[in-house]
Order: structure tokens, then C-alpha cells, then sequence
């Protein structure tokens, strides 16, 4: 039994390892470590002191072992991709909500930092594997008694003790074999729960009255709401970037209301959308559920309502949403964010709605913008900042920036200068159709990117500011004149686009129950409330984030 011992401590020092290397939180650790324990010293210990067959305790170790590690390594990848320990709505949505093609390109924008988890998942394999032969060795060279009652006792305890710790529904959720099949099971749930939903409020669009919406505007009247992806405001030059990523923007920009200080909800797509377009905000994250959403109400005041994309019709809650449009139109087919189909491509389709004759529209345009890999987001001429020597790249090889990262901020300026010329094409087109129709369009992405800025990362992140810091700007065809003083104040307000949907709610000149003027940043009753990122009280230009009184 000594040596069944020794070979559960080897094997739990190496989920020490990853922990040491903050691979795995102490949290995790401590679960892992008491599982692998109990599996080994329940089932092996049983193979041992009944069974007496050492193969069969050496098989199971060498597979279950690696299983853990393996488990460790990709938790410890997640850890450094989203930038802590992942919200797992957020895994959720990045695991399974997903298809090949962008599975390929993940693991192509990735291949680094996969590389060293999987470096570390074999060193420790291999380390492990090494010691136990040694051990083996050690054992065959000695005389072994068989095992007692003692120790029969205790396989049969620990084996006991390893049914119960499945007993309890945390420790279940952390062993290896069950982790991912019971995330995926909980998506589908999630999905299933999404669709019954949906339904049900679609059904009550036959008689909203409840509702109280009352239409309050102009005979005529356009609103397009353009919802940028991965975009952080950091490399814009509208924002004071060095570089000149946003040309059109810069030459329009007397015609815009430039916000300076506005924040996502999340790091990730759905969980920003699902703040941004319903009722539900960080405070009420479900709320969504049993209140209509922007395109319901806008269709109860009278508009005809249009979703134009370039990302996948199948993308979980976002295409249940899209589905509640009059018309809508994918030019992204099947591939979603894995596929370089460009955002130029979403003009003739954003033309058809903005020349329909509905006299109130509604156009939801959501674009690929800047999501990794950024440079299948461009076509080659736009290659602007490939390989430049600026101020930007000096600046980041001043702060350590590896050259593999400093690539990545050219590829990703690139995308956002693109993304500059397919949205001053969208405010162009705008301006131009039916010359006496009042008309507003809202820019916004639906969460940040961290590309150097804070770290050597570039992707997704939860506990860097950039992952958050985002762009909004509102353009009006009819623009009422502003001093300047009121133009700045009004751009400095702080906010978080949780609150979106008052927002496109007064743009849309809606009243009803659901519309709350002091989340409405255009609104004179506006009132500025505490931001959060990922549960953390957002301060801008601090380099610290605090947690939030009763946060876990």
C-alpha cells in the first residue's frame, strides 16, 4: 500500500505544479488534488488489496492521471485567455457556441499559447510517468506483503468516500470526465430555456398593451443601430490614437457625438447583447426573460424592423433575437466569426432596408469588426500598418511587448481602419437616402479587445480594462446646434451599455413602462450610476479595480 502512496503524492504534485505556475486557482486545486486522491486510493486501492494486480493499478494511473493534467492545462489556458478565472456563461458561449471554421481560426490566433499549455500538460505528464517507473523499480525490488485487513479497510473507505464527493453536485462538476459534458448539458439547457422564452414573448406581442408603447415622433422616421465586434476605442484615432486608424470618422467628426467614457457589460458577444437589446441589465442579468426586448417594442410603436449581419444565423441567443425581425438577412453563411467574409459586404443588403417604404424603420446592422484573427477582417489594401515602425510599435517594444504581439496590434489596426471605411459608408449612405426623413444612427461595439495594451495578450479578456473600453458615437441627420461646452459635457457622460436599449428607446422616440430616461445618456434626466467589469467596481485611468461590496 506504501507505494499506491507515494504515487497518488507524485500525482498530486504535479496539479500543485500548475497551480504554482497559475495554471489552476487554489480553488480548483484543492478540488482536483481531493478527487485524484480519492479515485486513486479508492479505485486503485481496491485493484491493490483485492485484486492484487499491480497492471491494472499502473493502467488506471497512467489514464485517469493524464486526464486530470489535461483538464489543467486547458482550465490554465481559459485562466489566460479571458484574463482570470472565466465567467462560465462566457466559456459556455466560447465553447459550444461555435462552429469549425471559427474553431480553426481560434486555433490559428491562438497557437502560441495553446502551445505552451500543451507544454505544460507534457512535461508534467512526462515528469509523472518518470517518477512512477522509478517507483516500480524501487518496489520490484522489494519484498511485498499482502494487504491486510487494514488496508482492505481503508480501499473500501476511500472508494466509499469517492461515491460520496460525486454525492455533492460542486465536487461532481470538477472531475475531469464530467466537467465538459455536464457544461455542454447545461448550454443546452440554457439554449432550450432561450427558445421557450423567446416564444412565450413572442406570443404576447399579439396583445402588448401592457407594454403602454406610444410612438412619439416624426411622420417618417430611420433609426440604425450598428453593433461593432471586439472594437476597442484605444485604437481609434477618433479617441486621440496615434496612428490614423479612423480617417472617415476624423473627417465627420463635428457630425457625431463622440463618447469618451463608455464600457460593456462583458468581455464576450452574448452577454454584452443580451444587456444591450433587452431590459436586463448587469443588476438583473435575467430580466430579459420576462420583459420585451428592443425590436418587440419597436414593432409595437409601428416600425418595420430590419437585422443585417455578417455573423452565423445559428449563434445561440443572438439568432433566436435576429428572428424577431420583419426581415433579416445573413450574408455570413454558416461559418459566423471563423469566415473572412468582409463587412463591405453588408452594404447592398443595408441599402435594400434603408430604401424600404416603411415610413418607421428600424436597422440592426452587426458587423465581424475586429474579432481575432484580425487580419481575416480586411482586405489586403488595407494592410496599412503592417510591420510599421511608429510611435505605437516603439511604445509597446518600450513596454516589453513581444514582437508576435506588436504584429497582432498592426493586424488589429488594420481591421479597425477597415471597420472605419465600412461605417462612414454606412453614415454616408445614411445621409443620403430620402432627404427629408428624420434619421439617427448609433454605433457601438459590444465589448473591447486587449491587444497589448495592459499585457502580452491579444483576445479576449476579462480583467483588462481594454476588454471593456469601448466606442460609441451617435450621428443625427438632423442635428439640433450645441455649445461647445454642452457638446463636451454631454460627450464625457460615463456609461455602460447595459443601459443601451433607453437609449435606442429615445432615439426611436418610444414611451413605455420600459423605457427609464435617466439610463438614456441623450437625456436631460440622465443620471450616471456605478460600472462593473466581471463583478469589479470600474474606475477609468486607475490601474486597479476594486471589488464590489458583496462580490464573490
Amino acid at each position: 500500500m506504501l507505494i499506491l502512496f507515494c504515487r497518488v503524492l507524485f500525482s498530486i504534485a504535479g496539479l500543485l505544479l500548475f497551480f504554482l505556475f497559475d495554471q489552476l486557482s487554489a480553488n480548483e486545486c484543492l478540488k482536483l488534488c481531493v478527487l485524484l486522491a480519492a479515485f486513486l486510493l479508492g479505485v486503485g486501492g481496491v485493484l491493490h488489496a483485492w485484486g492484487r494486480n499491480a497492471s491494472a493499478v499502473t493502467v488506471l494511473l497512467r489514464v485517469v492521471v493524464p486526464v486530470f493534467y489535461l483538464d489543467a492545462a486547458i482550465k490554465g489556458f481559459l485562466r489566460g485567455y479571458f484574463g482570470m478565472r472565466p465567467n462560465p456563461n462566457a466559456v459556455l458561449q466560447a465553447m459550444f457556441a461555435t462552429d469549425q471554421a471559427e474553431t480553426g481560426e481560434f486555433f490559428l490566433h491562438n497557437s502560441i499559447a495553446l502551445a505552451q499549455s500543451a507544454g505544460w500538460f507534457v512535461l508534467v505528464t512526462a515528469a509523472l510517468l518518470l517518477a512512477d517507473r522509478q517507483l516500480l523499480r524501487w518496489q520490484a525490488a522489494r519484498d511485498s506483503a499482502a494487504p491486510g485487513l487494514l488496508q482492505k479497510s481503508f480501499a473500501a473507505t476511500m472508494a466509499v468516500f469517492l461515491v460520496l464527493l460525486h454525492v455533492n453536485t460542486t465536487m461532481r462538476r470538477e472531475n475531469p470526465a464530467l466537467f465538459w459534458p455536464l457544461r455542454y448539458q447545461q448550454y443546452s439547457a440554457q439554449l432550450e430555456a432561450m427558445k421557450s422564452m423567446q416564444h412565450a414573448l413572442t406570443a404576447a406581442m399579439a396583445a402588448p398593451r401592457e407594454w403602454h408603447v406610444r410612438y412619439a415622433g416624426e411622420d417618417a422616421r430611420t433609426v440604425i443601430l450598428v453593433i461593432g465586434e471586439s472594437t476597442n476605442r484605444a485604437s481609434m484615432s477618433l479617441y486621440g490614437y496615434p496612428r490614423a486608424t479612423t480617417p472617415r470618422l476624423d473627417a465627420m467628426r463635428s457630425k457625431l457625438l463622440v463618447f469618451n467614457d463608455v464600457i460593456s457589460p462583458a468581455s464576450s458577444t452574448v452577454e454584452s447583447m443580451m444587456t444591450m437589446l433587452t431590459p436586463a441589465d448587469i443588476g438583473n442579468p435575467d430580466a430579459w426573460m420576462a420583459k420585451p426586448n428592443l425590436l418587440m417594442l419597436a414593432e409595437a410603436a409601428g416600425y418595420k424592423t430590419f437585422w443585417v449581419s455578417n455573423q452565423t444565423r445559428n449563434d445561440g441567443w443572438i439568432g433566436l433575437l435576429a428572428g424577431e425581425a420583419d426581415e433579416s438577412d445573413f450574408i455570413n453563411y454558416g461559418t459566423g466569426r471563423g469566415e473572412n467574409n468582409f463587412d463591405g459586404n453588408l452594404l447592398p443588403p443595408f441599402a435594400r432596408a434603408l430604401a424600404d417604404s416603411a415610413p418607421k424603420k428600424l436597422i440592426v446592422v452587426h458587423l465581424l469588426g475586429a474579432h481575432p484573427s484580425y487580419d481575416m477582417r480586411y482586405p489586403s489594401h488595407f494592410a496599412h500598418f503592417d510591420q510599421t515602425q511608429d510611435a505605437v510599435s516603439a511604445h509597446m517594444a518600450s513596454q516589453g511587448r513581444s514582437s508576435w504581439i506588436r504584429n497582432r496590434r498592426d493586424e488589429y489596426d488594420n481591421a479597425i481602419r477597415y471597420g472605419d471605411y465600412v461605417l462612414g459608408t454606412l453614415i454616408g449612405m445614411a445621409d443620403q437616402a430620402k432627404g427629408g426623413r428624420a434619421a439617427s444612427l448609433l454605433f457601438v461595439s459590444d465589448h473591447g479587445q486587449e491587444v497589448g495594451y495592459s499585457r502580452n495578450h491579444a483576445g479576449h479578456s476579462a480583467s483588462d480594462k481594454s476588454g471593456y473600453e469601448i466606442p460609441m458615437l451617435i450621428w443625427n441627420k438632423q442635428q439640433a446646434p450645441q455649445s461647445t461646452a454642452a457638446r463636451a459635457a454631454l460627450e464625457s457622460r460615463p456609461y455602460q451599455t447595459d443601459k443601451l436599449d433607453a437609449t435606442v428607446l429615445g432615439l426611436l422616440k418610444i414611451e413605455t413602462r420600459y423605457y427609464a430616461a435617466h439610463d438614456d445618456i441623450l437625456s436631460s434626466a440622465f443620471q450616471p450610476v456605478q460600472r462593473f467589469m466581471n463583478g469589479l467596481q470600474y474606475q477609468r485611468g486607475t490601474p486597479v479595480l476594486v471589488r464590489a461590496p458583496g462580490a464573490s
